[in-house]
């Protein structure tokens, strides 16, 4: 990993240099947090200096993850940024802040650092260019460096961004021209026994804690050496104490356990104003409320998260795939597909009674479709899903790959098992964008209903054909992995109502890669939210993942909130009153003609300003 040398903090001094930026002239009102290099607020070296001291030297320099390819493309370094660039496991890239999980982020305008994902030592042209990373990060691992990355940035009115691991479909964790605070670092993992949130009185058993950096394969292999499950999401890579953890959280224990938010006990936060607060039910209900899926990067910078763990039961698992022997040209038309969709879609009612989750990927040439019971009743999946297997295995038309049963005794054997069916969800090194719906329950109780789904989610992928979505083209998805059996009777957490009494969480996107224009990633993500219009049609008033959703989502307050915004909006202007915290469609947001959120545009970018156009950039040799 890169660290800051003298030579790089040196190179600050071009920060207090002028700077013109006819781009950025006007700037929203509503945002306190507008300063950019060669501004009179900009920090003067020595201003930048006495940061740096009061941070304990964390201030770093960001370095692209791919530039020592610009620099030599056959250099070692280069060779293992190349090795894993599309690693699905994704540890190596969320070592780095400078990168993004997906290529989206990273780039603004023609600035940018990228590789091509499917060759990454090929064409390697032009100059590595910072696009939408910050040009410098805090490398953030106790509260008083967050303090005090807090004070400067409104002393010297800074715009603020946080980042983990770089998961992110919204661009959140990354705003050009920001200061970044970094809190991949903050790995502490323990597990208690018994725990008593601060001023309740209350005793919890079997309780997870863990710091803001950690991500879903370190706590669900610490935690099951504890013989416990911690609810996390399909992708071990991802952090699941920032946008997972505070958005909502969904995944394969969701049907039997809820989401994340669900499982929050405290936080150990710092909120606008510099303090370290512990916050939960007792100390302060509502930031507690708000933080439990109102979204990450929002109230406060989340330091620990500690959370209601679950006695591990085995994982049990049927697998199918298969890929068709003729690929229609009409999925509409493909009786395949129809019969597949409407066999999930007329067993997902009891499946979702009886805790089975599921991930079910479709192409125009490709099904996986799998279901997970964590149960100690190792046949009682076997017996939920017998006539669907059987239904698969007889269906004419397929080349079966897969078709099994399997039970894994731990949840890291399971995950083991299940990456080369679920390996195509979130896939790493590549641009995605995606458009979702959240499907309610009460569109499963009648034969008609059913059939507008199914005929919903065959639209979606014809669409996605007929307009094309680049690696995604003809793609759709079908999760049931939501708290399908927690309703919150109680409005303990801020999540969007219409996780509650959703059976489906479905999905239509695309991939594109560095060979793509900008003109046709935007095409990408405009296909994404006509291929799920139908779903919409179906679901007046209804909603999605605020994780997962489309960038493009006009209502977006209702779709990624639901009736809960004005109660969140309420409780964020209380706690964060000049806007601190502020990201990309997040509550509060400041619109997108603030010029801090250019880079989602076609034109008038304002990327990120280089230390130093002569020395901070490098050029492929």
């Amino acid at each position: 990993m890169f660290v800051q040398t003298q030579s790089d903090f040196a190179k600050m001094r071009s920060l207090i240099g002028p700077v013109v930026l006819a781009s950025a002239a006007v700037v929203s009102a509503s945002s306190n947090y507008t300063c950019l290099p060669g501004d009179s607020c900009w920090p003067t070296l020595e201003q930048w200096t006495t940061f740096n001291e009061s941070v304990a030297g964390a201030l770093k320099v960001t370095h692209p993850m791919e530039e020592p390819c610009y620099a030599d493309s056959s250099s070692e370094a280069c060779q293992a940024v190349a090795a894993a660039y599309t690693n699905l496991t994704g540890a190596y890239r969320t070592s780095f802040y400078g990168e993004t999980v997906n290529l989206n982020w990273e780039y603004c305008g023609n600035d940018q650092c990228l590789l091509e994902s499917l060759a990454p030592l090929e064409g390697i042209s032009g100059t590595c260019k910072l696009g939408r990373l910050s040009a410098y990060y805090v490398d953030a691992q106790t509260a008083d460096q967050v303090a005090a990355t807090l004070k400067f940035v409104q002393e010297h009115s800074i715009r603020l961004s946080i980042k983990n691991t770089g998961h992110d479909y919204f661009g959140r964790s990354t705003t050009a021209n920001s200061l970044a605070l970094w809190v991949h670092n903050m790995q502490d993992i323990s597990y208690a026994e018994t725990f008593t949130p601060e001023g309740c009185s209350t005793e919890r058993e079997n309780v997870g804690i863990i710091g803001a950096g950690v991500e879903a394969a370190t706590a669900y292999t610490f935690f099951a050496d504890k013989k416990m499950h911690v609810t996390v999401g399909a992708v071990a890579s991802v952090g699941i104490a920032g946008g997972f953890g505070q958005g909502g959280g969904h995944g394969a224990l969701g049907p039997s356990y809820g989401l994340m938010v669900d499982q929050a006990i405290e936080f150990d936060v710092v909120t606008a104003d510099g303090e370290l607060q512990t916050i939960n039910e007792c100390t302060d209900s509502d930031l507690f409320w708000a933080m439990r899926g109102g979204g990450g990067s929002t109230y406060a910078v989340l330091l620990n998260y500690k959370f209601q763990l679950h006695p591990a039961v085995p994982m049990n698992v049927f697998a199918f795939t298969a890929n068709l022997t003729e690929t229609p040209t009409n999925i509409s038309e493909s009786t395949i597909h129809r019969d597949i969709v409407a066999a999930i879609a007329k067993n997902q009612t009891q499946w979702a009674n009886n805790n089975v989750s599921g991930y079910n990927f479709f192409l125009p040439y490709n099904i996986i479709s799998v279901q997970i019971l964590p149960s100690a009743d190792t046949e009682a999946l076997k017996t939920l899903t017998k006539d669907y297997a059987n239904f698969l295995s007889n269906l004419p038309g397929l080349d079966i790959i897969a078709n099994e049963y399997a039970t894994l005794d731990t949840y890291p054997e399971y995950t083991a098992f299940a990456l080369p069916f679920l390996g195509t969800n979130g896939p790493l090194g590549v641009g995605i964008t995606e458009a979702a719906r959240l499907i309610p329950r009460t569109l499963f109780e009648t034969d008609d209903s059913v059939d507008a789904l199914v005929e919903a989610f065959l639209y979606g992928m014809q669409t996605s054909l007929e307009e094309g979505a680049g690696l995604g083209t003809g793609s759709g998805q079908i999760y049931h992995t939501g708290p399908s059996n927690n309703n919150d009777e109680s409005d303990s957490t801020g999540v969007n109502p219409a996780w509650r009494g959703s059976l489906w969480h479905v999905i239509h996107g695309g991939i594109w890669t560095k060979a793509e224009s900008q003109e046709e990633r935007a095409q990408i993500q405009t296909t994404a939210g006509h291929a799920i219009q139908k779903f919409k049609d179906l679901t007046p008033g209804g909603g999605s993942y605020l994780n997962e959703g489309d960038v493009n989502e006009e209502d977006w307050q209702q779709t990624f909130f639901g009736d809960k915004y004005d109660r969140l909006l309420g409780i964020k202007q209380k706690y964060d009153p000049t806007g601190l915290f502020n990201c990309f469609k997040c509550v509060g947001w400041t619109g997108a003609e603030d010029p801090f959120y250019s880079c989602y545009k076609q034109e008038g970018q304002v990327p990120t300003i280089p230390l130093d156009a002569s020395q901070n950039t490098v050029t492929a040799s």
